[in-house]
């Protein structure tokens, strides 16, 4: 059964969804370390992002020390990357048009937030989400 443990959200001032994709895993990684996590599931809707994790490939050059740092990290831990599409990552999805809207840097949420309650429990119980354009 799948626990709320946190949520964050974040308003980068950015220009590249990779570089937003990287500095979501990053943000994540450094959050589970403070919590002493030691068993991390990480599902990404970004396929690039989860390849290079078993690639090692270069990652853009600003984010290259936080991303060592986050390597070495997962490699001390029992570690999981899955790609996941977005239809299935609507938790996601909502959390980052939070950190949009707010123009926060950080918010960190220990419940959480009221509007993600129907992405949360659809995708506690395995409920489908579905994209329409």
């Amino acid at each position: 059964m799948r626990k709320f443990i946190g949520a964050f959200s974040a308003f980068l001032k950015v220009q590249s969804a990779l570089i937003v994709e990287f500095y979501g895993v990053i943000h994540a990684m450094e959050e589970a370390q403070k919590m002493g996590l030691t068993n991390v599931w990480l599902e990404c809707d970004s396929a690039l992002v989860c390849a290079v994790f078993t690639v090692r490939t270069n990652v853009p050059w600003m984010l290259r020390n936080r991303w060592n740092a986050c390597l070495n990290y997962c490699g001390k831990i029992r570690f999981t990357v899955t790609h996941i599409f977005r239809e299935g990552n609507a938790c996601a999805d909502k959390l980052t048009n939070l950190g949009f809207f707010h123009r926060e840097y950080f918010l960190w949420y220990n419940r959480f937030p009221p509007c993600l309650f129907l992405e949360f429990f659809m995708n506690r119980y395995n409920l489908p989400m579905y994209r329409f354009c």
